[in-house]
């Protein structure tokens, strides 16, 4: 079956949150930190964003990365690509858990294998390797145009 019939929107409307600092006196709390002026607002999630569920191999997040998704550096920001995988694990989670109020993050590590650029169709896939009582643990990979750039491992607290 193609991606296309697969695929469906799971955002809509996503709502800007503009920036509360200060511009003339920002307390950052660090030395030497200043404001990028480049972005003006937060966006709360990409209206792009792709969700499959319901495989027998977890859940799988697909984004197309555009101009926005991007670092100074020209690659898409690795805080994205750390959200795909604790969005797609997530959901993991929650699909194949039975009666739980939600799940939430307690550890995720990022390994960053090499750079994804715009255009590249972003894909996030999740398994969940074992579901506990109270603890569930995944794996997930991010690969760009079929290419693996991310490897993560996450630990989700099951909540009742």
């Amino acid at each position: 079956m193609p991606w296309s019939a697969t695929w469906s929107s799971s955002v809509t409307g996503a709502s800007t949150i503009h920036s509360r600092v200060d511009r003339t006196s920002p307390r950052t709390g660090a030395t030497g930190v200043r404001r990028d002026r480049g972005s003006g607002t937060v966006r709360r999630a990409p209206r792009s964003l792709f969700l499959r569920e319901g495989d027998d191999d977890g859940a799988v997040v697909g984004l197309r990365a555009t101009d926005r998704h991007l670092n100074r550096g020209g690659a898409v920001h690795g805080g994205l690509l750390a959200t795909l995988c604790d969005f797609a694990v997530g959901h993991a989670v929650r699909a194949q858990a039975d009666d739980i109020s939600g799940a939430v993050t307690v550890s995720l590590t990022i390994d960053y294998l090499t750079g994804a650029h715009p255009g590249a169709w972003l894909q996030a896939h999740a398994k969940v390797e074992k579901l506990g009582g109270r603890l569930a643990f995944a794996d997930c990979s991010v690969t760009a145009d079929d290419r693996e750039v991310v490897r993560a491992r996450a630990v989700f607290s099951v909540l009742d």
